[in-house]
């Protein structure tokens, strides 16, 4: 399990911060049109209630991960022989690919409200 997780420390790394980059653009860009355009006050126990569903998605992701960095171990343990570079391999881009997912849900919304901000109509964007 830590061989895939530590082989891919690096990756996962930049995953996190490119997740968490998107989550503070999307938070960000939120608020700002949340307050300008649709005339609302600044609500902290709405910041705090996104943080914490950003934090739970992270948590999440990262526990997908884990549970992706176990399949070769599992497959040993029930006696069944794969090449372990060809399940490294497939246990990276399953691990790209979840947190990937998530970074584009937020990088997506994030672009949405962007355009908005810019003045472009739901049917332009």
């Amino acid at each position: 399990m830590f061989n895939v997780l530590l082989g891919n420390i690096v990756l996962i790394a930049i995953l996190v911060f490119m997740y968490l980059g998107s989550l503070v653009l999307n938070t960000v860009l939120g608020t700002y049109h949340n307050i300008s355009n649709l005339k609302e006050n600044f609500s902290k126990e709405k910041l705090i209630a996104g943080a914490i569903r950003g934090g739970i998605v992270l948590v999440g992701a990262l526990g997908i991960t884990v549970l992706i960095s176990l399949l070769p171990e599992v497959l040993a343990a029930f006696g069944l022989a794969a090449e372990t570079a060809l399940i490294e391999g497939l246990s990276t881009a399953a691990i790209a690919g979840v947190m990937g997912s998530t970074i584009l849900r937020y990088l997506g919304d994030a672009l949405k409200k962007f355009y908005t901000i810019l003045g472009y109509n739901k049917e332009e964007v």
